[in-house]
């Protein structure tokens, strides 16, 4: 995590260096042509100045390039930048008639703020806090050599008279200077969560993707990225497809496992694909048998719907994938579908070693008793009554009414209906 934060206080250091660098080599270029036109005197001063700090500026930005602004180099390369107007003024003092107070009230003064503010990149508190000290002490320093300087000053704008030479102003001043450091080191520490916050969400989904790969969907990912440890799961009501080949144990046998493995993960890839158009999750393969469910995990606005459409397109896709099998000369396989509606708990379920996220609850076992029936009716897509009321009146009229049925673990029979395949 330490050496992402770096890795991201550099690169923003690296853009702000490059800024600053064209501020104070382009106004020490700008007063040097100024200077040399005549058109202004006397910032001779000021123009070595913009060109020392934008130089300082540069030398800034090809350290964060190279990455090398960590650990003691953030102190040594930033708290004499900080300090470079200080710097200059006392430069003022020793060659200027009227020493530092040549230049104390102007520009220069404002830019120890702008300094103080890169220092905000760094996303250290301490730097911005200390620069701000450094900053408000310096500036104060410089005051008490051009105090004298100032008190000569005279104006007839009383305001104005005060506002060049009392002393609060200078200390208010100075004050600001440490609060702007106070502030600044403030966002450091907040942006500093923010971006360890989304690192561990970053490294957490990377840790996600090398255990389960493409064997956990999108939204499940999401949901176990959020979830922490005690999270207990959620019910949510939901629709339930359940899917089974058809004469797998007969498929099976005598043929490697390799050759099964590469039927099976063709088969998966276009039933998957039919679910996931129709907004379905994947919760899990049950050896050659699929579980989705609508709704949950990713919100869907009639989960009974589109399961419903969802089934009719695995019988499509699996029509088409026969095609090509029997083309192959390889064999080809039947399946059948069974769908329920109702309340689940969803959320990371199983021992305190592992767990998974899945959904459990009497909606799940109907569906697969149900897909179950498929092979006792002429219909290769059955789904309950629940389904069947949720549906809009158009659909739920093109299915066929095939009565009560007993399930296997529910004590009270239930009602079923077939769904057509040319629908």
């Amino acid at each position: 995590m330490a050496r992402q934060i770096h890795r991201e206080a550099n690169d923003a250091l690296r853009k702000a260096g490059i800024y600053a660098a064209v501020l104070g080599l382009g106004n020490g270029v700008i007063l040097g042509l100024l200077i040399w036109a005549r058109a202004i005197d006397k910032v001779t001063v000021p123009a070595l100045f913009a060109a020392i700090a934008g130089g300082y500026s540069l030398v800034i930005y090809f350290l964060a390039r190279a990455g090398r602004i960590r650990g003691w180099t953030v102190h040594v390369v930033f708290i004499p930048f900080v300090s470079l107007p200080t710097l200059f003024f006392l430069i003022s003092h020793f060659m200027l008639p009227a020493g530092a107070a040549t230049y104390l009230t102007g520009p220069i003064s404002y830019l120890y703020f702008f300094l103080i503010l890169m220092t905000g990149f760094l996303f250290d508190a301490r730097v911005s806090i200390a620069s701000g000290v450094v900053s408000g002490a310096g500036y104060l320093a410089m005051y008490g050599l051009a105090a004298p300087t100032l008190a000569r000053i005279r104006a007839p704008d009383p305001t104005l008279y005060q506002d060049l030479t009392a002393t609060p102003i200078y200390v208010f001043k100075a004050v600001m200077m440490v609060f702007a450091g106070l502030v600044v080191g403030a966002l450091a520490v907040r942006t500093r969560k923010l971006i360890l916050g989304v690192l561990a969400e970053q490294e957490s989904r990377q840790r996600i993707d090398r255990l389960f790969g493409q064997y956990v969907s999108d939204e499940v990912k999401d949901r176990l990225v959020h979830d922490t440890q005690e999270s207990v799961g959620e019910q949510v009501s939901l629709a339930v497809l359940f899917s089974d080949i058809r004469g797998y144990s007969t498929f099976s046998e005598g043929r490697s496992p390799e050759a099964i493995v590469s039927h099976l993960n063709r088969y998966f890839d276009r039933m998957v694909e039919c679910i996931r158009t129709e907004g379905g999750v994947v919760d899990k393969f049950i050896g050659d048998a699929v579980m989705a469910v609508f709704g949950g995990v990713a919100k869907v606005d009639d989960p009974c719907a589109a399961a419903l459409r969802a089934a009719r397109a695995m019988r499509r896709a699996l029509a088409e994938l026969n095609q090509e099998w029997a083309a192959a000369g390889e064999p080809t396989f039947d399946n059948g579908v069974g769908i329920d509606y109702g309340k689940v708990l969803q959320g990371p379920i199983g021992s305190l070693d592992r767990k998974e996220f899945t959904v459990i609850g009497d909606p799940v076992n109907t569906a697969s008793r149900v897909e179950g029936l498929t092979k006792e009716y002429p219909h290769h897509i059955i789904v309950t009554a629940d389904v069947h009321a949720r549906l809009d009146p158009a659909h739920a009229a093109a299915l066929i009414n095939l009565g009560e049925a007993q399930v296997k673990g529910k004590l009270q029979p239930v009602a079923l209906y077939g769904v057509p395949e040319n629908e």
